[in-house]
């Protein structure tokens, strides 16, 4: 049994060393949003799945991951479906992760939400770029990569959606609404809501990214506003007096709060 991690030992470099100083057997790897198998026998490379792929189109897909656990044990391989040499396997292998590290805009985490930005951002898209977009609301970066023969190119295409914030990523997890205590402010009127900071960092580092704040009163009224954190207001939530009046609040009610990812469509 052979454990590691692909941070230590790249994916070509691990296949390669597993393919010609192995007898056979199955290698594991599992990430955030996807898991792969790749099988070897009598110095070959002759089964490989990810992510709903087979074959050399699985190996282009797991050449993309960065960092990961794996395992490596001896197993009976039923099925083979890779069929090329080692040599054109590993050639392709490299070419593809060449073609991966120059794609800094597509996250690590794999398990990570699309979502199209704001509304009021508007694109130009190339028609490749406009396909993708279309489909990629709430699926995972591993859904939309894991295309037949298409893995390389829908990489390339992901990357300038993110680069340009057409498409930004997000974590998959919800938060619960929780109840801060109301504190009035004074001055014009920002449409700003403050929470502690403390507080604020754990959203942000939960959510992923920018978000705003829904908030919603005892007696009905419910409002989204932009969010910032201040210092020193554990279990309050500030919101400017004409606002909370609006609410029909006050300091010291105590108000229901969610975090929100900034979520939206845009024009293509």
């Amino acid at each position: 049994m052979l454990k590691g991690n692909l941070a230590d030992l790249p994916l070509p470099e691990l296949l390669q060393t597993l393919a010609t100083s192995s007898q056979g057997g199955l290698l594991a790897l599992k990430v955030p949003g996807l898991e792969g198998r790749v099988g070897f026998r009598a110095q070959r490379i002759v089964f490989a799945r990810a992510g709903g792929l087979e074959g050399l189109d699985a190996l282009l897909l797991l050449a993309g991951l960065r960092e990961g656990p794996f395992v490596f044990g001896p197993a009976d391989l039923e099925e083979e479906n890779l069929k090329a040499p080692l040599t054109e396997v590993l050639t392709a292998l490299l070419e593809a992760t060449e073609v991966w590290r120059s794609l800094t805009a597509i996250p690590e985490d794999w398990s990570r939400v699309l979502k199209k930005s704001g509304p009021r951002q508007e694109f130009e898209l190339a028609l490749p770029e406009l396909q993708l977009y279309s489909e990629a609301e709430d699926r995972t970066v591993a859904e939309v990569l894991a295309v037949p023969g298409e893995v390389l190119a829908r990489a390339r295409t992901l990357n300038r959606l993110l680069a340009r914030g057409v498409l930004v990523a997000r974590v998959a997890r919800s938060i619960a609404p929780v109840t801060l205590v109301a504190l009035p402010y004074y001055g014009p009127v920002t449409g700003l809501a403050y929470v502690d900071r403390e507080l604020y960092q754990r959203w942000s580092e939960r959510l992923g990214g920018p978000f705003r704040l829904r908030v919603r009163a005892p007696r009905g009224g419910e409002a989204t506003f932009r969010v910032e954190p201040r210092d020193a207001i554990p279990e309050r939530v500030m919101l400017h007096d004409r606002e909370l009046r609006k609410l029909r609040a006050a300091r010291g009610t105590r108000l229901k709060v969610v975090p929100e990812v900034e979520d939206g469509s845009i024009k293509p």
